[in-house]
């Protein structure tokens, strides 16, 4: 694995040697450095506690978990184009995902704005972070890997009809 010389990554691109294993393994350092890099600016100027660290905590776990799961399900299939599918089938996948969790999402603020905020909190914006955010957020990031994995199964096991379904 190449972290500062990718001279010698794009040379092993174009003669074909970077293998699924290898790709998986980039995407998954990629999906944590993101993560970390990012996270802490989320939060600039903004209260932060407790719930925002577990959060973050939960996010990273299962960020790392899903793209390790789907890469296990890609592998047990066909075991090619794994960062193709991933990359391609995930757009689609979170608009969806963000389509049917929609509801679920307002209805969460609601509750929250009706029975758990107090007023001034409301009037001056500086909201913290609660556990029903934590929850939602983390059932969101849940069912996205979840719906990602089952859509990698039905094309990994069709290239590969032979193998037995997950």
């Amino acid at each position: 694995m190449y972290l500062w010389k990718i001279d010698k990554l794009v040379d092993d691109f174009r003669q074909k040697k970077v293998s699924q294993k290898e790709q998986f393994k980039y995407l998954l350092l990629f999906t944590i450095f993101t993560l970390l890099c990012s996270d802490p600016f989320l939060y600039v100027g903004l209260p932060y506690n407790n719930y925002d660290t577990l959060q973050s905590i939960l996010i990273l776990a299962m960020s790392v978990f899903g793209v390790y799961y789907c890469y296990k399900i890609n592998s047990q299939g066909d075991n090619k184009e794994f960062m193709i599918r991933f990359i391609c089938l995930g757009l689609p996948a979170v608009i969806r995902i963000l389509a049917m969790f929609l509801p679920f999402f307002v209805g969460a603020i609601i509750i929250e704005d009706l029975f758990l905020l107090s007023p001034e909190a409301l009037v001056s914006g500086a909201t913290e972070t609660t556990l029903i955010q934590v929850a939602t957020i983390s059932l969101f990031v849940f069912v996205y890997y979840w719906y990602l994995s089952k859509k990698i199964t039905i094309v990994s096991r069709c290239a590969a009809p032979n193998k037995p379904s997950v």
